[in-house]
């Protein structure tokens, strides 16, 4: 009895142990498989790093502004060069915004160096609407953006102020800033020129229309030489529906000139063939001459005078018309006899017998009508 009992302790025993061996076992290649599954996984990280650089190399190549400035050792990311190009921009608008008179809109900007130092001024034009600039600047970008000068306007009529150029006149690097004007019920235009000079705006020169409301004052090469001229057209109303043009240097330096040009049909003088016709040429062209001190020789195609009159036409006849409905005369036959004819010319404005007048005595010669004599009225 006691032998089986020892014999089934023994064998227990010994099962305890393989047990025990078997645990040991279980758990030491257990701690081995975690322990390989640690090293894969710090190996992963090795294969995405050379994906990583795969994706560098097949990348876009650098521009030229890129490799610019890599060469000259400055960097200067495209998207930080963008971002500064914007942050300038609403600098700019934000002092737009700033300086805007009250009820006006931003028309127009130009840029330009003025004054050729080499940094380029902004010329800030604002208005009600577009063609009518009421208020024009002239700023410059420093530390930030300022105002140099506002344009003061010269023409003292009323006017719409209806374009703004930056423009050269003449042969030098000179930028001036040049105004056009325009009227709105005549027919008028002109134009202002200004110049930046020691931080200071000038008004060069202006021409417009301002005693009579109507004409055309332009810039123009005339002489195509590369300077332009300050040119005055003055259309009149008369027999010849004649244009006198005068000109001189846009800055109204050096002499003025003129010259005759004719809108009628023929494009030049066309002599009358009826005697009031010829009287009223005659005194036409007589104001015309001693307005702009110019020689018309077109008169000597119908008056045979031997020396000019001594009068003084204006003290008689009204010339204020000319420059809007052309000459208002009342020519009056008095006399007519074989090829003589005699008229009493007035003004119509004038109050009929008050009025002195002139005797325009004509004779017919070769088959043309001369104007032989010229005498005040001394019948009251």
């Amino acid at each position: 009895m006691i032998n089986i009992k020892r014999e089934f302790f023994e064998i227990n025993f010994k099962n305890r142990i393989l047990f025990l061996i078997l645990l040991f076992s279980l758990l030491l290649n257990g701690c081995l498989e975690k322990q390989s599954n640690e090293k894969q996984q710090t190996i992963e990280p090795i294969k995405l790093s050379s994906q990583v650089i795969e994706h560098k190399a097949v990348s876009a190549p650098e521009t030229a502004a890129q490799e610019q400035d890599r060469n000259s050792n400055i960097v200067t990311p495209i998207n930080k060069r963008n971002s500064a190009h914007a942050t300038d921009s609403n600098t700019l608008n934000q002092f737009i915004k700033k300086i805007q008179p009250q009820d006006e809109h931003l028309q127009k900007i130009l840029k330009e160096d003025l004054d050729r130092d080499g940094k380029p001024e902004y010329v800030l034009v604002f208005g009600l609407e577009k063609e009518n600039f009421e208020s024009i600047f002239v700023i410059r970008e420093d530390t930030g953006y300022h105002i140099i000068d506002k344009l003061e306007d010269p023409v003292m009529v009323e006017h719409r102020n209806t374009d703004v150029k930056i423009m050269k006149l003449d042969s030098t690097d000179q930028n001036f800033i040049v105004v056009y004007s325009t009227s709105e019920v005549d027919d008028a235009e002109g134009f202002s020129i200004f110049a930046l000079n020691h931080n200071q705006i000038n008004n060069l020169n202006y021409n417009y229309p301002e005693a009579t409301g109507q004409g055309s004052r332009k810039l123009e090469d005339i002489n195509k030489d590369g300077i332009f001229e300050d040119v005055s057209y003055y259309r009149f109303q008369d027999t010849q529906q004649h244009t006198i043009m005068t000109y001189q240097k846009f800055d109204r330096t050096g002499p003025e000139k003129s010259k005759v040009l004719y809108e009628n049909e023929n494009k030049k003088f066309a002599s009358p063939t009826v005697p009031k016709d010829i009287i009223r040429n005659y005194l036409e062209d007589h104001y015309l001459m001693n307005r702009f001190l110019i020689h018309l020789p077109e008169m000597a195609e119908f008056t045979a005078l031997s020396a000019s009159p001594k009068y003084n036409f204006e003290d008689i006849i009204d010339f204020s018309a000319m420059d809007y409905t052309g000459l208002d005369l009342d020519i009056k036959e008095i006399a007519n006899e074989a090829n003589q004819q005699a008229f009493l010319v007035k003004s119509s404005s004038e109050e009929g017998e008050k009025s002195q007048g002139l005797v325009f005595t004509l004779e017919k010669q070769s088959g043309k009508w001369k104007i032989m004599s010229i005498e005040i009225n001394d019948k009251l």
